[in-house]
């Protein structure tokens, strides 16, 4: 079985502890490098389940980042020299063509281990995203956006490969504001693909296209209020080798409505509510409704909570899909040079459709994860960093290999510490 819980440590999208000047490249774009290093320890690199198949490791992580973005437009300062009239306005920035910022993370695990095998699960994470945005002032602006994963896992206690798989996410949409900028709408095209690069693991290779009608009101200066309805088409990439793909195709519909506010300064909500149907062919289905809710709570200047819920349902790489029942929360709180945040979610998860013989077709897990990092900023450009994640997935899932009973429950903890620098 696949793992449940997504190994890729890479978070291109994380406001990184620190960031340099940059360097400009040309009048109108910065890039901004960090580098960093992180030494730790793992309990379970393995992700087993039984006592006598943990492998615990040191560890070691390179990590290289950078940020490329188009520079802020600023106003322009009024002239001295102006006239009266013209002294008391400030100039008007012109709008701006072109708006882009792509970022991205490269990481080099190595694991310190007298163990052959868990040495050879060193591996190269990727998280890589982009953002373009034509006439972001005008009434027709077109949204270009693209998200790249590579993610690297160990398989199991006796495997020298991994799990690694590539992610990516395209999205195009054109969208419509007229003047005033209270609301906007448009149509957006968005393409995932799952591609994992082991060949004996390429029957769950997947690919998803949908099609989005999308619509943005911004009722109040503090309240929006949102809707979107999707058509999608899923379809197999697995190559049919040693083992048949087993993706089913679906053609998933789903739509729903939602709003985010500002009850106070101190109070946010967020919520929205819809319904999903999909049937996946010669599988399983779905045709639930689908919610969620977030309430955020600024306690302080400098310190915030946030609690959450979700039920939904989405295709899976497991099987035909998966639902979840979620509760998380997490908090943020800066002491001095001190950034921090903490966080824990719990998950109820069904899935279904699950098309090997090697065990039954439906799955149930109990999976908890709790974490917290922090960073001490001794300059602008250097920090300290400490990362600490504990992973627990129980199942009712028993799969069986060669009359072996073998239960993919697991307990892992990862502590790493080390230094961002920046340029």
């Amino acid at each position: 079985m696949l793992g449940t819980v997504g190994i890729a440590r890479a978070q291109a999208g994380e406001v990184s502890a620190v960031e340099g000047p940059g360097f400009p490249v040309g009048e109108g774009t910065v890039i901004h490098p960090i580098f960093g290093a992180e030494a730790g320890f793992t309990d379970n690199v393995f992700s087993a389940y039984r006592q006598s198949q943990r492998h615990a490791s040191g560890l070691l992580r390179i990590v290289a980042e950078a940020v490329i973005a188009s520079k802020d437009i600023e106003p322009s300062p009024t002239d001295a020299e102006f006239a009266d009239e013209a002294r008391d306005e400030e100039a008007a920035p012109a709008a701006p063509a072109l708006q882009f910022r792509g970022g991205g993370r490269l990481e080099y695990n190595e694991y310190l281990s007298g163990d052959e095998v868990v040495r050879a699960q060193r591996g190269l994470a990727a998280d890589l995203n982009g953002n373009l945005q034509i006439a972001p002032q005008g009434t027709f602006t077109f949204i270009a956006k693209d998200h790249f994963i590579r993610s690297s896992r160990p398989t199991n206690f006796y495997s020298f490969e991994g799990t690694n798989r590539i992610a990516n996410n395209l999205g195009l949409a054109l969208m419509y504001q007229p003047g005033g900028r209270t609301m906007k709408g448009g149509l957006r095209w968005e393409n995932q693909i799952d591609y994992f690069e082991d060949s004996d693991q390429q029957f769950a290779n997947r690919m998803i296209n949908a099609f989005h009608g999308a619509y943005e009101w911004q009722l109040f200066p503090y309240t929006k209020v949102y809707a979107d309805a999707s058509y999608g088409f899923i379809s197999s990439m697995g190559d049919g080798g040693a083992i048949p793909a087993t993706k089913r195709s679906a053609s998933p519909i789903r739509g729903g409505a939602g709003i985010a506010t500002a009850i106070t300064e101190l109070f946010t909500v967020k919520a929205h509510v819809g319904w999903a149907y999909a049937s996946y062919s010669g599988g399983s289905a779905y045709n639930t409704p689908v919610l969620g809710a977030e309430v955020g709570y600024r306690y302080s200047p400098v310190g915030r909570v946030v609690v959450e819920y979700q039920w939904d349902h989405r295709d899976s790489l497991n099987g035909d899909y998966y639902r979840d029942h979620m509760v998380g929360a997490h908090v943020d709180q800066n002491i001095g040079r001190i950034v921090g945040s903490a966080g824990a979610d719990v998950r109820l998860r069904h899935y279904d459709g699950i098309a090997m013989d090697i065990g039954p077709p439906t799955r149930d897990d109990l999976i908890f994860a709790v974490g917290a990092k922090a960073s001490y900023v001794f300059k602008d450009w250097l920090a300290g960093v400490i990362d600490w994640r504990t992973e627990v997935d129980d199942t009712d899932y028993r799969s069986v290999f060669g009359g072996d009973v073998h239960d993919p429950s697991y307990t892992r903890t990862e502590v790493t510490a080390g230094v961002r620098a920046a340029l």
